[in-house]
């Protein structure tokens, strides 16, 4: 397994101790009530993904985890996401595979 690219991009972003707050002030039409991976793997609605979407990620059980969709290349995927580094909006990027994503939800 590989470790992925991790860069701290905001401290202070009000939304960075909560990853489905800071998906939501990106995409708001992500739906509520996402408290578990259960629910989260409710919203999956591609696994194509596109810039904007917002991933399903398969840590921190039992809530997982969600984030923002930066880039998608041919081989990695970039992310934005709040609190997976504690109290921090990061930047990552690796293979589906080592991000643990599931699927996406497709505005």
């Amino acid at each position: 397994m590989s470790n992925p690219y991790i860069l701290t991009i905001n401290n202070t972003d009000k939304n960075r101790w909560n990853c489905v707050l800071f998906a939501r002030s990106l995409v708001k039409s992500l739906p509520f009530g996402l408290w578990n991976i259960k629910d989260k793997r409710k919203i999956i609605n591609t696994h194509k993904p596109q810039h904007g979407d917002i991933a399903i990620i398969n840590v921190g059980m039992p809530w997982g985890h969600v984030a923002y969709v930066e880039k998608v290349g041919k081989w990695h995927i970039t992310i934005t996401e709040a609190n997976f580094k504690f109290g921090k909006i990061t930047e990552r990027h690796d293979t589906e595979k080592n991000l643990k994503i599931l699927g996406y939800y497709q505005p």
